[in-house]
Formats: structure tokens, sequence, C-alpha cells
């Protein structure tokens, strides 16, 4: 495995594709340990920026010249920028080792004495960030690397024995870890269609992925998916979460205020107490559970994890409340899926009655292929839709598909739909503000799906445009 020890401090590590969600993070983190770090990136986004004020040199675009000449390595996420990057290829050619950021992550991961890997396909970040948040309050000081946006802190420099990671599946880049604890909260096919080839092959990932926990080790995992119950751990202990009877750790809703539960936590019959926490939805209350599930299985009671987890507002762009203009909430969620989307939707429409405004920007034409009879499941007739065109992200061709067929399936199900093309590359935030202001009056909510560029219409609608 790659050794972080044996890296000099004073000669550069090179990001290629710096400004992602995972690679921001293990930036700074080698910056905030004293190594030279320099990077590239195609946009300088709002994680480039937080990085450049940091004090990192990032290049904007990426080409042979941007690798310094003292390079001692280079990190990049293979499976997103491949081999042929002009500058993987010069690090190539000067002899310079490439490694995955998942080789560099499980670098980070085995400093630690116990180490913490948060997966599945949904709620990782939030997740992750919660069970952080409970450590922190500890006082066990722990490192946390998470998918999130650097400038909100995606990466923390902990002096304790802990390490708690956002492990990714996809191209398996968490089998390069060797965890002394898995966190596993759902496993479900089709948000990486374009690597997977159907479910048995997912679902064998994150059975490998259990299989990579330290002998002595713990799994805690999921009684409510039905892949992640059947998922044990080879060489260590197994305890389960949700709100299935048959959870070792349960919770029991007992009420609901404008969107968030307060519920009962039980350990194998017996109560520990109870939690009224901020975040929203159902979907929330088994992520909240999962982490407290491993602070307790870590030595840590109820009481000591119930002020951070009350506390916790939730994971940047993760069903974000951004504010309220003219009586309408207006939310921000990065959901990838029409699952992703669906929890967050149930969770507004408990926070809010009545029609919601959707601003839906469909991310990777392989997920609009593999997942577009689902498209109208989050929605309801009287919900007002504005579909911009799919963001790309690692796709490379678009597999025939376009927004109008999004547009197509919402509209075969009866739900009103509006395809707005984007400007130039990024979504055309007068126009669509211009329909969320003709709705006003007919929505309670209005809430915006997809990657970073879609934040900015709730932010410009509540800013008093449309």
């Amino acid at each position: 495995m790659f050794d972080l020890d044996r890296m000099r401090k004073d000669k550069p590590v090179h990001f290629v594709g710096i400004g992602g969600c995972n690679m921001s993070a293990l930036a700074a983190a080698l910056h905030q340990r004293g190594y030279t770090v320099t990077g590239s990136d195609i946009a300088n986004g709002p994680n480039v920026r937080a990085l450049t004020q940091a004090g990192i040199q990032v290049s904007i675009g990426h080409a042979s010249s941007n690798l310094p000449d003292s390079t001692q390595l280079v990190v990049a996420s293979l499976a997103a920028v491949g081999r042929t990057n002009p500058e993987v290829l010069q690090g190539e050619e000067r002899g310079v080792r490439t490694v995955d950021r998942a080789e560099l992550l499980a670098s980070i991961m085995a400093q630690h004495a116990k180490s913490i890997a948060v997966s599945g396909t949904r709620g990782k970040s939030t997740t992750t960030s919660l069970v952080a948040a409970v450590f922190v309050a500890a006082g066990l000081d722990p490192t946390v690397s998470v998918g999130t946006t650097a400038d909100q802190g995606n990466y923390r420099n902990g002096g304790g024995r802990h390490a708690v990671v956002e492990a990714c599946e996809y191209h398996r880049a968490f089998l390069y870890t060797h965890p002394s604890a898995v966190l596993i909260l759902n496993v479900v096919h089709g948000d990486h269609g374009d690597y997977f080839k159907n479910e048995e092959d997912t679902h064998s990932a994150f059975r490998d992925f259990a299989g990579k926990i330290r002998p002595g080790g713990l799994l805690v995992t999921s009684a409510d998916c039905p892949v992640a119950r059947t998922i044990t751990a080879p060489q260590g202990r197994r305890v389960t979460f949700g709100l299935a009877e048959t959870a070792d750790y349960r919770a029991e809703i007992t009420s609901w205020h404008d969107g968030s539960a307060r519920f009962t936590v039980f350990h194998r019959g017996t109560a520990m107490g109870e939690l009224a926490p901020r975040l929203l939805g159902e979907h929330n209350v088994t992520n909240i559970l999962g982490a407290v599930a491993m602070g307790h299985q870590h030595g840590l009671e109820l009481d000591q994890m119930r002020d951070a987890v009350e506390a916790f507002a939730g994971a940047p762009r993760r069903l974000q409340h951004l504010g309220i203009r003219n009586g309408v909430r207006i939310y921000d969620d990065k959901a990838c899926t029409p699952g992703e989307a669906a929890a967050t939707m149930a969770a507004i429409r408990r926070a809010t009655p009545g029609n919601i405004a959707v601003v839906l920007r469909p991310t990777s034409f392989s997920r609009v292929r593999d997942l577009l009879s689902e498209y109208p499941d989050p929605f309801v007739k009287g919900d007002r839709i504005v579909v911009t065109d799919i963001y790309p992200g690692r796709d490379t061709e678009d597999f025939g598909m376009h927004a109008r067929d999004v547009v197509r399936v919402l509209a075969e199900a009866g739900l009103d739909a509006q395809y707005v093309p984007d400007n130039g590359t990024a979504p055309d935030v007068e126009a669509v503000c211009a329909y969320v202001s003709r709705w006003a009056r007919d929505v309670s909510a209005l809430v915006t799906f997809g990657p970073n560029d879609v934040a900015q219409v709730g932010r410009a609608y509540l800013d008093g445009q449309g």
C-alpha cells in the first residue's frame, strides 16, 4: 500500500482535479500537515477558491506544464480523469508515481489506530459528518474526511486515535481501505450504472468492502435495507440499526414537528433515551441512528452524543434550507438519483403543506438512461418542475439521452414539467427564476436538485431575482 510517511514535505504533491469534493479534502489534509500541495481543475469553483485562499497553488485547465518540476507524487481520481490526462502522462514520463485518491485516503486512515469508514449509496456525507460531530463533541479529536464543500470544512486534521472518512463505492475505491469499523447505510444499484454492470456487481462490492475490516473490527449495517442486512463481517462483529423491529439499534418515532422527528432510541430492547434532531425526514432518522450506533459501539453513551446530534444542521447541499421568500421555503439538495430526490421530497412535505416547485438538473446521461422511468416517483400532481439540461458529470457520451426525455416521462405521469435549456454550460438562472415567480402563489416550497451549479438558482430567487 502507498505510504504517506515516506513522502517529503518540501516537494510538491500534485492533485489532478483538485476541486472535487473528496479530492479537495485530501489536498487540504496534506496542506494542513505541512506538505507542499499543488493542483489543477477544469473550473474555478468554490472548492478551488477555498483551497487557493488557504495558500495552495491551483492551475485552471489541465496541461502538462501544470506539473511542478520537483513533483514527487501525482494524485488523481483515475475513474474521473483517466490515465490519458496530460498531467498524469507528464508524471509518468518523468517517472513520478501516480496514485488514486482512494489510495491516499487509505494511507491517512492507516495512520490511525481506529478508522471508521462510512459507506452506502445514499446518505454518506450526512452520516459521516454526524459521526464526526459526535466524536468531536466527545473529545476524541478525530481526523475527518467528508465529500462536501471545502469552504464548509470537508477535512479536519485531528490529533486523536480515530479517523472518520466517507468511503465511496465508485470503481470499488473503498476496497483500498482497511478500516477498523465500517458503517453501511444502504446498497442500491443504479447510482453508478456507468461502472457497475448489474445489481449483483454492486452488491458484491459492498460485501467485499465488509471483508476489508481489520481482524476484530466492527460492521454497523442497516436492518432496513434488504441487501445491507445480509452483509456479514468475516473478521469482526456485526450490529444493525434501523426502524425494523429486528434492529439492534432501533428508533421509535413519537412525534413530528416541522418535518423533524422526535424519537426514542432502543438498544436491543432497552431504551437509551430520546432525541429531537433538527434534520428533516425519516431517512435522516436512520442516518442519525447509524451514527449513534457507531458512537455507542466506540464507548459513547447517548447523553454524550445528544447535544451534537440535536445541534447538527446537516451537511452542505444535503436538504439544505437556504431561506424563505414571500412565504416560499427554499431548499437545495445534491440528489443525483430519483431515489434520493424522493427522500428529500418526502421530508419537505412533512415540513410544509402544499405543492412544491422543483428545479431538476439531472446528473449524468448514464443515470438518466438507467433510471428514466423512476423520475416521476418523487413528485405528485400539483408540483411544478423545471428540467434543465443534463449535467454530464463523468460521462463522455450522452447514450442518446436528453433532458426532454425526462420532461416526457414526467408529463406522461400527469406532472407539470417544463424544459429550460442551459445558458452556455450552466442553468439559465434568469429563465428558471421567471418560472418559479409565476408559480410562487401556488407552491409552499422551492427545491433545487443536482450538481453544484444548480444551487445558484435557489440563491438567486432568495435574493429577489424573478
